[in-house]
């Protein structure tokens, strides 16, 4: 029997709960000593479920049994990590790393692709530094101690995350990393790779990890595809907003490059493994590669990412204009906006060629035999049979010129993610009467109530503004 503990915080996942409760009962059921460790009163910003009475207020209920008590009744323990008396700094070897955690966490925050710098940033910083700390004395002390066999760490990448991590291997623990499936409705991760490690990931799927072979790989790859691409997937929630996919031919025989745009700020906070371009912005890459297309007769048409609707409005209004500073150099730029129900997935069949920032439709789009480059780095550009365009001397005839893909990395790729999700126990609907992931508004006014400081509430009422308006957006006539 090995003893596993499970590092736990509200918000480390947007299915947190269901996570957790699956993580601790899978080990139990395996013959492990499972024990939750909660981050609560080190915690700084706090997500998950509103208070009781708020809930039944606004029309809804938080449900039993809670967490703790379904671990404890599993035969698990369930305890708060307590806020350590001692204020000693980390050991000097950690503290890079975990200052670079504390950017990264700044980066998601903000949803930008820079840290302001105004005093919101600077307190926040500081705030976020002082409870990383405390989480790294508190599990330092408590691992010292006593120490477990295993450590389930959601992520690995932010500031407590990290703090965690870096205590348990300091002290011989091995570490599994977790987090919500990316490849299968209702699942969680577990593997040994952050999440968003694209080079530890890759090369683990190359350094022979166990795969599919031949039609079994086919078929794997094809039903994760289908399963995106459909009206009610679990796995792309922006398929349900999309027109359904079409059967039509294309009305002309003229080659057409279609370019999808990324929501590439969320890839700046998962650390240097990411910047390998030398561009300022996607739009000057895709502009060099729409130029060349252009003069070889090739017609053009940009999608904007769906994500777009969640950003703040100054990055929504930055974007819009650099679109329409594309258009204005391309007058001949087809242009499908965030909020346009045009299914992304005819614009890849309609396409000759597909150009993608970093966006998973680039991986889509291999599966589906299309020649595909990208502009940035991406989870997948060491496995799928892609080409990359990093700096403006990489766009030439040469590296432009269409090859016949094969669809067999981006299988192996999706096989790979696969692979390493294990299905969920419970749901949304266990722990409350409203799916968290798709809240009515009333619900996410509720975040108000939680125990935050005013300017966090401040800012989650402008977000919710902001994708109010960005939803609503309604481009110019050109």
């Amino acid at each position: 029997m090995k003893r596993v503990e499970i590092v736990h915080y509200t918000g480390a996942t947007a299915k947190s709960h269901s996570v957790v409760a699956s993580l601790a009962l899978d080990h139990i059921e395996a013959g492990n000593s499972v024990s939750v460790i909660d981050l609560a009163k080190t915690t700084h910003i706090h997500q998950g479920f509103p208070p009781r009475i708020v809930a039944q207020l606004l029309g809804h209920q938080i449900r039993q049994p809670a967490l703790a008590d379904i671990v404890l009744s599993r035969g698990g323990t369930y305890e708060t990590l307590a806020i350590p008396s001692a204020q000693e700094p980390p050991r000097s070897e950690h503290i890079a790393a975990l200052e670079q955690a504390v950017e990264s966490e700044l980066l998601t925050y903000f949803r930008l692709d820079h840290i302001p710098r105004n005093r919101e940033s600077s307190r926040l910083r500081t705030s976020l530094t002082q409870k990383m700390h405390q989480t790294y004395l508190a599990l330092d002390a408590r691992w010292a101690y006593s120490r477990p066999d295993t450590v389930l760490i959601p992520n690995g990448r932010t500031s407590r995350q990290k703090a965690a991590r870096l205590v348990a291997e300091h002290h011989g623990i091995d570490v599994l990393l977790y987090e919500n499936g990316r490849a299968t409705p209702d699942s969680y991760y577990l593997g040994t790779t952050q999440p968003h490690d694209r080079v530890a990931s890759q090369e683990e799927l190359l350094g022979g990890f166990p795969m599919p072979q031949d039609q079994a790989l086919e078929a794997q790859a094809a039903s994760w595809l289908a399963e995106r691409m459909g009206s009610d997937s679990k796995t792309n929630p922006f398929s349900a907003v999309w027109e359904g996919a079409t059967k039509k031919k294309k009305e002309s025989s003229q080659p057409r490059a279609v370019f999808f745009a990324s929501s590439f700020d969320e890839f700046l906070a998962f650390g240097p493994m990411w910047a390998l371009d030398d561009w300022s912005h996607q739009f000057e890459a895709f502009d060099l590669i729409m130029s060349h297309w252009e003069r070889q007769g090739v017609a053009i048409a940009l999608r904007l990412h769906p994500n777009l609707v969640a950003k703040s409005r100054a990055y929504f209004r930055r974007e819009v204009d650099q679109v329409l500073a594309l258009k204005k150099a391309h007058p001949s730029l087809t242009i499908h906006w965030h909020n346009s129900s045009v299914n992304s997935y005819d614009l890849v069949k309609e396409a000759t060629y597909v150009i993608v920032e970093r966006s998973t439709i680039g991986l889509e789009a291999s599966l589906m035999g299309k020649p595909v480059w990208v502009t940035q780095a991406t989870q997948w550009d060491l496995v799928a049979d892609i080409r990359q365009l990093l700096t403006p001397s990489d766009i030439t005839p040469e590296n432009l010129e269409p090859w016949p893909a094969s669809p067999e990395g981006a299988r192996r790729f999706v096989a790979y993610w696969m692979a390493q999700e294990r299905p969920l126990r419970y749901s949304w609907a266990n722990w409350s009467s409203w799916n968290p992931e798709r809240a009515p508004t009333k619900m996410k006014l509720a975040q108000l109530a939680l125990r935050n400081s005013p300017s966090h509430k401040f800012r989650l009422m402008r977000l919710e503004h902001a994708r109010s308006r960005n939803s609503r957006f309604q481009p110019p006539a050109l």
